[in-house]
């Protein structure tokens, strides 16, 4: 079981006009916010191809077995069968399968998961969420960059699972 960081993220406009509000709004629909979630793959997305493998294995409701032709069971997790195109990822995105990708290039192993939207609100969105291991960094630094571009504030702290306070993450 991985230990679980709790992650509060605020992302305010800073003068409230318009440009600002848009420009929350676009970041709470990449966010899919609306969906009750706060997906990482509207920040940094992860190829369909690579993703394909996280939906292999076995079906947790029923318990049948799911394979695809073209990808193989590989240290754990599904990658491409074919050598080629496992490298032709690597060169592309630095990872052939959906658990190094997420390491990588969201600092965490799974995307967001027990999600609560504490306030939505034209001007201001407060979020808390859960993530495996530690906040997702490589995300939270893409969402810095846009506030910053945009003129919105972000607060963005965590809690680590059996740690003591509170850390400021952006």
């Amino acid at each position: 079981m991985p230990n679980h960081t709790t992650n509060f993220v605020t992302i305010e406009t800073n003068t409230n006009v318009q440009e600002e509000i848009q420009a929350l709004e676009e970041l709470k629909n990449d966010l899919r916010i609306k969906e009750d979630m706060f997906d990482f793959n509207g920040i940094i997305p992860m190829p369909e191809e690579i993703k394909k493998g996280a939906t292999l294995g076995h079906d947790f409701e029923t318990g049948e077995k799911i394979e695809h032709k073209d990808y193989v069971l590989d240290g754990g997790v599904y990658k491409p069968k074919h050598r080629l195109a496992r490298k032709r990822l690597m060169v592309e995105y630095g990872a052939d399968n959906w658990y190094d990708f997420a390491c990588l290039h969201w600092g965490t192993k799974w995307n967001a998961y027990e999600f609560e939207l504490i306030q939505d609100e034209e001007h201001v969105l407060f979020v808390s969420f859960l993530s495996a291991w530690d906040s997702p960094r490589e995300i939270a630094e893409r969402i810095k960059r846009y506030c910053e571009q945009h003129n919105l504030v972000l607060d963005w702290t965590a809690e680590h699972e059996f740690e003591e306070g509170t850390e400021q993450i952006a």
